[in-house]
């Protein structure tokens, strides 16, 4: 799964978030203000409301001149009962004579004076009213379904805002719901449960971070299951390697002791070359011991592996190990074919490996049966194989497969394989170089 294409980021996510929470509150907005406006407008034009409206004003400004003492000639006190009533429009009109209107209170407004009241005024609320010196009509009317309109607009407006924080929180919490799971989750690990599973939700920096924590639990759960095993190796190796030591050199003690009770030179003495071999093994195998801590201490990035023709990297090697057997007297068969292509190695790892089968079969191969030496090609690898013939029945390898083991290491090191067996007498060694 290529992580990278669904990546979003967190701060993108809570852009588009606020945007689709914006637009849901719209469309609810815009939803309520359709409904809320039809029911208003259904409401104000049933008679009996507006009849009750107008009423109620009517009745207040009649008691409002009764309370003032109001005159017919002098009209202005009205302007202090019109404040706060900007959706009443009144005229009044006395001996059809408009003495009075709420229009004046606006600066922009010149009303003309006309003697009698003009037509459009006709659907306006007509009542009488009582000065002092007689009656005036009066025209009003009440725009009191705007106030509503108002009224539940703000409502609209406040289950706007409600709606986007909603929204929005749902979303944050969710976020810090999620930090919150990953907090308890790390605490959880830091216990020592490393078995536990990170949970992953989502594609942003958050799933990211959480995905990171998870590799890293699983590469600290490999490392520490590579340590066991190495501690394991280490153990069983360190057991192996002391009975080894004590074994050779226990024969070396007693033929030394041997040596010192006889009566003739040690030069002369038959135990003189027993003593030099117990010596060698010991040699051999401290040799051995450097080598795989020298490996197993070092990745694969420590190692120095270079591109080389495969011909020209082990055609020397091969050459120079079948001269050496033949110097040691053995006869060798050999029809390897090395092809064209490339192998990445470190010459000098590869050579212990040549250096490692040498020595064992110097030690273990009867020189009875020639050493067989050839090579396959196979699946994009180079095997190179090595046949002897076993002296002995015994195990060819020593208990602790020092030599064998470094062996295998050294090919994973280099992306390659080693691998041996032993049918009846015969030992075989195969090494696959992975062909470039």
């Amino acid at each position: 799964m290529n992580r990278a294409k669904r990546e979003y980021k967190l701060s993108q996510t809570l852009m588009i978030t606020a945007v689709l929470a914006c637009l849901a509150s719209a469309l609810l907005f815009l939803g309520l203000q359709y409904l809320s406006r039809g029911i208003i407008y259904d409401y104000c034009k049933k008679p009996e409301v507006i009849s009750a409206h107008i009423e109620k004003k009517i009745t207040s400004l009649r008691q409002y001149i009764k309370d003032n003492q109001i005159s017919l000639s002098d009209l202005s006190e009205l302007d202090n009962w019109m404040r706060g009533k900007e959706l009443t429009e009144i005229v009044i009109y006395h001996d059809n004579t408009l003495i009075y209107s709420s229009h004046t209170l606006s600066p922009s407004f010149s009303f003309p004076s006309q003697p009698k009241f003009p037509d459009f005024y006709l659907w306006h609320n007509k009542y009488i009213l009582t000065f002092q010196e007689g009656t005036a009509e009066v025209f009003i009317k009440d725009f009191f379904e705007h106030r509503y309109i108002d009224y539940i607009t703000y409502f609209n407006l406040l289950v706007f805002f409600l709606c986007f924080i909603t929204i929005m929180v749902f979303f944050i919490h969710k976020k810090v719901s999620y930090i919150n799971t990953l907090e308890k989750e790390i605490r959880i690990l830091e216990g020592g449960d490393l078995h536990y599973s990170i949970t992953i939700k989502g594609n942003d920096e958050l799933a990211s971070l959480a995905q990171e924590i998870d590799e890293m639990r699983k590469a600290f759960i490999a490392r520490e299951d590579y340590a066991e095993r190495v501690r394991a190796a280490t153990n069983t190796l360190m057991a192996g390697v002391s009975h080894d030591l004590r074994t050779p050199l226990t024969a070396l003690i007693g033929y030394l002791e041997v040596l010192e009770g006889e009566d003739i030179p040690a030069k002369e003495s038959s135990f003189l070359g027993k003593c030099k071999n117990r010596a060698l093994q010991i040699k051999d195998l401290i040799n051995h011991l450097f080598d795989y801590f020298f490996i197993s201490t070092n990745d694969y990035k420590e190692i120095d592996l270079k591109h080389y023709p495969a011909q020209e990297v082990l055609r020397e090697m091969i050459h120079e190990h079948i001269y050496l057997m033949e110097q040691s007297g053995f006869m060798v068969s050999s029809t390897v074919e090395l092809p064209e292509g490339t192998i990445k190695v470190d010459s000098g790892m590869i050579q212990r490996i040549f250096d490692n089968m040498l020595s064992n079969v110097q030690r273990h191969a009867d020189p009875a049966h020639p050493v067989r030496l050839y090579s396959t090609i196979d699946s994009g690898e180079l095997v190179l194989v090595f046949e002897n013939h076993s002296q002995h029945s015994l195990d060819p390898t020593p208990k602790t497969g020092l030599g064998l083991n470094n062996c295998q290491k050294i090919m994973l090191l280099h992306q390659g394989r080693f691998m041996y067996r032993q049918n009846d007498h015969v030992f075989t060694v195969q090494l696959a170089f992975p062909l470039i």
